[in-house]
């Protein structure tokens, strides 16, 4: 669980050595992997850590630049979940109290998740409004928020939500498709579905 506590210090950043870098991307590989054969109780208690670490998990999307050693262990978490929670036999052995637990630990997470969104959108929204007040907001604060905006968690995010936290997801969809691209359009009935979170 240690990990799921330091993910800035160990997945801030990729290390300008190639070397090191190699080892910081192997390094989440191997915890994804691990994850992979946790149970509910365990994966409750990395997305706690998660929440509970006295520094901001870099939460990138996947392929970025920067380094996404952190978005895809907490990625793994949740496909794993899901997948713990969808396959019959496995949901069956779960008692109320493993899945309140779990329950409990992604609702910290995802507001921490929908929190960091809204504010990196405002920022690069500002940032281009500050730099081309005259244009407004157009390509390149796009191609930005692209670059920034980690859709893959929220994506496997989804399976576990309420309906006020799709509700809130949908509304940021709205306020935010003209530059991220999310399209609300494909939820139905106030849900949204992974077809209607863009990849």
């Amino acid at each position: 669980m240690a990990i799921f506590r330091h993910l800035r210090f160990l997945f801030g950043g990729l290390p300008s050595d190639s070397s090191a870098a190699e080892t910081t991307v192997a390094l989440a590989k191997t915890v994804s992997s691990c994850v992979h054969h946790m149970e509910l109780g365990a994966l409750s208690a990395c997305l706690a850590a998660v929440v509970c670490s006295s520094e901001q998990p870099p939460l990138r999307p996947l392929g970025s630049s920067a380094g996404d050693g952190a978005s895809l262990v907490i990625k793994s978490v949740l496909d794993r979940a899901t997948e713990l929670l969808t396959d019959r036999h496995a949901a069956a052995s779960y008692t109320v109290p493993n899945r309140a637990l779990w329950q409990a630990s992604f609702d910290a997470f995802f507001g921490l998740l929908t929190k960091y969104c809204v504010s990196k959108f405002e920022s690069i929204q500002q940032m281009f409004v500050t730099q081309t007040p005259s244009s407004g907001i157009g390509p390149e604060a796009s191609k930005a928020t692209s670059k920034e905006m980690p859709v893959e968690l929220l994506r496997a995010s989804l399976p576990h939500t309420n309906e006020q936290q799709r509700q809130r997801l949908l509304d940021f969809a709205q306020r935010s498709m003209p530059v991220t691209g999310f399209n609300p359009s494909g939820a139905r009935g106030g849900h949204i579905t992974s077809e209607s979170v863009p990849g």
